[in-house]
């Protein structure tokens, strides 16, 4: 007892535990709450709730701002592309209507005679046939198979009439067909066919190839001929795929670049660098055609349109060799389209296209065409290899060829000879005036 009442007495005195709240501290010594700081966290809470409210709605204001305008793109890039889905339809209707009312134009002034006389032949009474009907189509067949020989025979009456005008349009018509084809292989359509394109290269061959030829094989015919012997048309042949053929490429190329609208520097470095393919393509085809081309076999008035129809027979060929090349590849692979004109021959034009489609010959914007790093690409020459006049003048990137590679290409020169002299003797048995 007397320990027990040593103790201090300890009052039970409750002690209320602090609270934080946010950032201020509660502290109730007296068992009553802070009533003013309470009040001010109220006020607060209230606050934040209706700041809260007021950002949501923002954010939905601006959400739905953002979707209107994310749908006004979407609609705009959609009727975008109908707007060029119909441009394309548009073009490609106008194309056809061209294409069309041309081919039939030409087509009747052609066949006018003919298609009256084949009407003529079920409009009228036979008398007493007993075949009428047999023989309507017997005759109707017959002018048919007598066409080509007598358009023939009134072309080679009418070139005499004026041969430089006649000369150009045939070879304003094989300029334009060329170059459609080529522009066929180049993996165009109706939709994105540039018929403009067709029209320069036609008018082209209408001013640069069809008159100028005329007085160039006249030219040949008094000062190559040599008095008829058969090895003057070697002569012939090696000056026209010389001389000649780089004259041709530089005029059409000018030509184009004109009607294009180009700056004359930009065609002039195309020219040089265009030069040696251009006879390097012109090789493998036309010292054997041209071994018919300057003999005495075709009429001198008939040799442009032999020459002519061989140029679109040529780009024919290139279109179909190409085109089975192309198949011949990855069948997953992407048909590409050339959407640039090279602004060359059409024959040349196909074999570059196929260069580009095959990834060999690649466009830099800064360095232009150029050819791949892997790739066997025979278009332009690295500088300082294979060019004339590197340090500057108007023949620098004048593309020249090699020693090996210009023996290479000379092979049909060589192989045309023998051809030659073997065309020399079917004259004589044929008794032609050689």
């Amino acid at each position: 007892p007397a320990t027990l009442s040593a103790r201090p007495v300890l009052s039970h005195r409750p002690v209320l535990p602090s609270r934080r709240v946010g950032a201020v501290r509660l502290t109730a010594t007296d068992g009553r709450p802070g009533t003013a700081a309470l009040t001010k966290l109220l006020e607060e809470n209230r606050s934040l709730r209706d700041e809260n409210t007021r950002l949501t709605e923002e954010n939905r204001r601006l959400q739905a701002a953002a979707d209107a305008i994310n749908d006004e793109i979407i609609t705009g890039e959609l009727l975008a592309r109908a707007a060029r889905r119909s441009l394309l339809n548009n073009i490609a209707t106008i194309n056809l209507l061209v294409i069309v009312t041309f081919g039939m134009g030409v087509a009747y002034s052609l066949l006018e005679t003919d298609i009256r006389a084949i009407a003529a032949l079920y409009y009228f009474d036979l008398g007493d046939d007993l075949y009428p009907g047999f023989a309507r189509a017997a005759i109707a067949v017959d002018l048919i198979l007598r066409l080509p020989g007598e358009l023939l025979h009134q072309y080679e009456a009418l070139v005499p009439t004026n041969p430089v005008f006649y000369k150009a349009c045939t070879s304003g018509v094989a300029y334009t067909f060329g170059d459609f084809i080529s522009q066929l292989y180049q993996g165009r359509d109706l939709k994105t066919l540039d018929l403009p394109r067709s029209f320069r290269s036609g008018a082209a061959g209408f001013i640069g190839h069809g008159p100028l030829c005329h007085y160039w094989m006249l030219a040949m015919e008094r000062y190559l001929d040599f008095g008829g012997a058969w090895w003057a048309t070697g002569f012939k042949v090696l000056a026209d795929q010389t001389v000649w053929s780089l004259y041709l490429n530089a005029m059409y190329s000018f030509l184009i670049g004109t009607l294009a609208f180009r700056n004359p520097r930009d065609v002039w470095a195309d020219v040089k660098s265009t030069s040696w393919p251009a006879l390097r393509s012109s090789w493998r085809f036309w010292p054997f055609v041209h071994c018919i081309s300057f003999s005495h076999a075709v009429p001198l008035d008939l040799k442009l349109l032999w020459v002519d129809v061989m140029e679109i027979v040529w780009v024919t060929i290139l279109s179909r060799v190409a085109n089975q090349d192309d198949n011949g590849e990855e069948e997953n692979q992407d048909i590409g389209v050339v959407v640039e004109s090279f602004g060359v021959d059409p024959t040349l034009e196909i074999a570059l296209s196929q260069q580009v489609m095959s990834g060999t010959l690649t466009y830099d914007s800064s360095a232009g065409w150029k050819c791949s790093e892997d790739g066997d690409c025979w278009v332009l020459a690295d500088d300082g290899a294979g060019t004339a006049g590197s340090s500057g003048g108007p023949f620098a990137g004048l593309t020249l060829p090699s020693g090996p590679e210009l023996l290479d290409a000379s092979i049909p020169l060589a192989l045309m000879w023998p051809v030659l002299f073997a065309f020399y003797q079917g004259e004589l048995a044929l008794g032609l005036d050689v």
